[in-house]
């Protein structure tokens, strides 16, 4: 799904072994970019394909986001665990392990006879999940020697990148012609071609001196989970309860933010020897200006792109196929894989902060250019050119942003750092779907309130509109003139919702272009960088 430029190390592995060699590193990173393709595959092939599980299950628009949010949370659960865990069960068997446990997920989802089943799967993916996206990286810090590090990472970026281009291309075509079930399988196979090639290519990394290790923060891992679940069921539930308007939805709010206060104090106190997260560290410029771009950063890449297909497809009069939309949307990874191998130039002639200011515009540009094709008749090629455009902020904005931030903390503090980061960039992960949702409800609303409050039965435009098309239908014959009226109001309504509709999906990308603009403002909070000299 993405990907965290940071100079992740483990101190007891680089101490006990040699890093590995370019030669003997390819199928490591073959193996890795097998691994994580998987998690980048299904991210954007299960938000193509949303509007058919929806209707495959008879659940609203509202209710098909918990998808995407149920497996955002579960992520955001496990990535400050994927530490403790690496540690305390090895790196590679860590690692396979949660190959394994996302093709397990996979296949449950793929079966998934009811939406319950499907989001419980959905969690567990979630989980496993969580471990490949912060371990392919980890792993080659840890393992591949540091002169061949930037090329290494720059391989598997695009690799991954071109993962979530099949998972497009795929995920539309197999929905179209046989099932969206199936978007789940080639994780299977996926599944098993990394597995064989960790198991040969993975060496074993000696155990870490961490007293974590050995110690579980309990205390610690219950509090997180405590917060994760609560905040998840008031956002899946908050739509449809109304949000504050009811007593449950304000329980889970307190349940929540008490749970997440009482694990932030547990995890500073003297009295934790062995914290989960070492947030202490977020005192230093690097690490604070990481948890506040990592939070902005998971709601960019929630949220941007979230709406384009469910407009595409439900609501443009073109109404494409997924297939057709699966096309159009591995635009932007296309262009970010290309891309991609020239993005350490530039970070090196410029500077992260530069190169993240640079990023967030484009992401502003962007979503302005989508806001404004958003209108009924625009040839779907257009959407081409701001796609584009957000693939010049997407590659840039995850290498800058880890390297300028968690990639300068101290070698031994630099795991929890990431970890920090991870964390809360999932939380922004978690949160940019839902918040986009409930921009999109909002708006709609207010649109049709507009749209329809100078409609009366003796306004003399809507009246003469009526006739005329009541009398078009009368003229096709065989209906009856207050049959023609009843279709020619039913008309003017799906006129006015589709409308309605086109309008508060424009406002969820000016709102996105609203997020960068704030993005930008926490750009100064990054430490400076030195810059290649002329």
């Amino acid at each position: 799904m993405t990907e965290i430029s940071a100079n992740v190390t483990h101190p007891s592995a680089q101490s006990a072994r040699r890093p590995l060699s370019l030669s003997d590193a390819k199928m490591l990173l073959f193996g890795l970019g097998l691994a994580t393709a998987v998690e980048f595959y299904t991210f954007d092939g299960v938000n193509l394909v949303l509007p058919d599980m929806a209707g495959s299950f008879g659940i609203s628009r509202d209710q098909a986001s918990w998808i995407l949010t149920t497996y955002s949370s579960t992520m955001f659960f496990g990535v400050p665990l994927s530490i403790w865990l690496a540690a305390h069960l090895r790196h590679r068997r860590y690692i396979i392990g949660s190959v394994v446990l996302f093709a397990i997920a996979s296949v449950g989802s793929s079966l998934s006879s009811t939406f319950e089943t499907l989001l419980f799967w959905r969690a567990i993916e979630g989980f496993a999940g969580s471990g490949l996206t912060m371990w392919w990286r980890a792993s080659i810090y840890m393992l591949v020697d540091r002169q061949h590090r930037s090329a290494s990472l720059m391989r598997v970026s695009v690799m991954l990148y071109l993962a979530t281009t099949v998972g497009l291309l795929y995920a539309g075509f197999i929905t179209d012609h046989v099932s969206w079930r199936l978007i789940f399988l080639p994780n299977v196979l996926f599944a098993i071609a990394a597995i064989v090639v960790l198991r040969r290519h993975y060496p074993d990394v000696p155990p870490s001196s961490d007293s974590r290790v050995v110690n579980v923060d309990k205390l610690g891992i219950t509090l997180i989970g405590i917060a994760v679940i609560a905040l998840q069921v008031m956002l899946s539930r908050g739509e449809i309860d109304g949000w504050f308007e009811s007593p449950a939805i304000h329980w889970l709010a307190w349940i929540a933010v008490v749970a997440l206060l009482l694990f932030i104090c547990w995890e500073t106190s003297e009295h934790n020897r062995h914290p989960l997260l070492r947030l202490h560290l977020i005192r230093t410029r690097p690490v604070l200006s990481a948890t506040f771009l990592g939070i902005f950063a998971g709601t960019i890449l929630s949220g941007s792109l979230y709406a384009l297909p469910e407009y595409l497809r439900g609501v443009d009069p073109n109404r494409l196929s997924a297939s057709d939309a699966g096309r159009l949307m591995c635009v932007y990874a296309l262009t970010a894989a290309a891309i991609r191998p020239f993005v350490v130039t530039g970070i090196a002639k410029f500077g992260q902060r530069k190169t993240i200011a640079f990023a967030f515009t484009m992401l502003v540009l962007s979503m302005l250019v989508f806001a404004r094709l958003i209108t009924s008749g625009t040839p779907e090629i257009y959407y081409a050119v701001p796609l584009v455009m957000y693939a010049f902020c997407l590659a840039p904005m995850l290498s800058s942003i880890g390297s300028g931030t968690v990639g300068k903390v101290e070698a031994e503090s630099q795991l929890d750092a990431v970890s920090i980061y991870m964390t809360f960039r999932q939380l922004g992960t978690s949160l940019g779907v839902t918040v986009v949702s409930i921009v999109l409800h909002q708006r709609e609303t207010l649109h049709s309130s507009r749209l329809y409050e100078h409609l009366h039965a003796t306004h003399g435009p809507l009246v003469a509109w009526v006739d005329r098309v009541a009398g078009q239908i009368i003229g096709r014959g065989g209906t009856s003139p207050i049959d023609a009226k009843a279709m020619a109001v039913k008309i003017l309504s799906e006129v006015g919702a589709t409308q309605a509709s086109t309008l508060a999906y424009a406002d969820v990308f000016y709102f996105m272009a609203a997020i960068g603009v704030a993005a930008l403002c926490v750009v100064p909070l990054m430490p400076p960088s030195p810059v290649a000299k002329k």
